[in-house]
């Protein structure tokens, strides 16, 4: 048995927010945990999403058995209503009807109560936050041997509060009202699964870009200890593999990624003659331009002068408009020109 609470109602149509209800705390040994008194309006607030039996009042519902022949479940519902449908006073349409399953004997249990002010008191109650999980008539919420059986339930709580209770009620899923509890429950749940799983997948993926960075740092650092065998510890490879690289460009005189310090050198190599009369230096795109100052001595054969920085793989221009504006760059793969005058 799980702890629950077991709470006297007035009669239905009496019940309002105000209506002060007995109510008694049952252990999981079966015992009281506590009792007392409280209004409807609080009871939401104390028994939050705990477990509340309803007992009706004895003049609410009423408690009859009948003897059925032998039916399948699905037909049972029906049965039921038929045989007791002469007992009752109103159109069974608009009662509440509920039983239990049938005995050897043919004998069924079945209880009855009107539906309009089942509803509203079920309806109120959910209203106020009480997690109401059956309507059980005051009949079958007594002991058997009860002395007083049409009396209420009222306090101190004793051994008429602690009757087992039958598996069914009243509360039956067609008179069920909405709950806004209920009504988010289940969104939440499947919001809640969806992270989860979103949260598992992610961190499976993400071990395993861990293993494929391990893995391809790993072949990294050997392709760069296989290119360059001097290198002996691999801590960046990539960045120790353009240092690697850029050194071997520099000793073959090709350019690398920043070419202007070794165009100018090689450009200082080849014009000579503009040493200390360079007014300006602009390096742009692989093109070195030097402006030389004014007065400056030329060379006496361009086209030695050409030949000389074809060798060194440069190509030299002179503007037209500008002859002490001299342009330096690397020569195209395959390119063999001379100075332009």
């Amino acid at each position: 048995m799980r702890q629950h609470l077991r709470v006297a109602l007035p009669p239905l149509s009496q019940l309002v927010r105000d209506s002060i209800l007995p109510f008694v705390q049952v252990d999981t040994q079966g015992g009281v945990a506590r009792a007392g008194l409280v209004s409807l309006a609080e009871l939401g607030g104390q028994s939050g999403s705990e477990p509340v039996y309803a007992i009706l009042h004895p003049d609410d519902a009423i408690v009859a058995n009948t003897t059925l022949p032998p039916v399948s479940a699905r037909h049972l519902d029906a049965a039921v209503s038929a045989s007791i449908e002469p007992m009752t006073l109103s159109d069974i349409d608009e009662l509440c009807v509920a039983h239990g399953p049938r005995a050897q004997d043919g004998t069924v249990t079945v209880a009855w109560t009107a539906r309009r002010p089942l509803e509203d008191a079920w309806a109120l109650l959910v209203a106020v936050g009480v997690n109401v999980v059956a309507f059980i008539p005051h009949a079958l919420a007594i002991p058997d041997t009860d002395p007083q059986p049409d009396r209420p339930l009222e306090l101190p709580a004793g051994p008429r509060w602690l009757a087992p209770l039958p598996a069914w009620s009243l509360a039956r899923s067609a008179a069920r009202p909405p709950s806004t509890r209920s009504h988010w429950r289940r969104p939440l749940y499947w919001v809640a699964a969806a992270v989860v799983v979103w949260v598992v997948g992610l961190n499976v993926y993400a071990a395993r870009l861990g293993h494929q960075v391990e893995a391809l740092q790993h072949d990294m650092r050997l392709a760069v200890m296989q290119a360059f065998p001097q290198v002996q510890v691999v801590i960046d490879p990539v960045r120790q593999a353009q240092h690697q690289r850029d050194a071997l460009r520099r000793l073959q005189g090709d350019a690398v990624d920043d070419d202007f310090v070794p165009l100018a050198l090689a450009a200082a190599s080849v014009l000579d003659f503009s040493e200390r009369r360079v007014r300006a230096l602009h390096y742009t795109q692989g093109v070195l331009t030097l402006t030389l100052a004014e007065g400056y001595a030329p060379p006496a054969n361009e086209a030695a002068l050409a030949q000389s920085a074809s060798v060194r793989q440069l190509k030299l221009e002179r503007e037209d408009s500008q002859p002490h504006v001299w342009r330096v760059q690397r020569q195209a793969p395959g390119e063999s020109r001379g100075a332009q005058p």
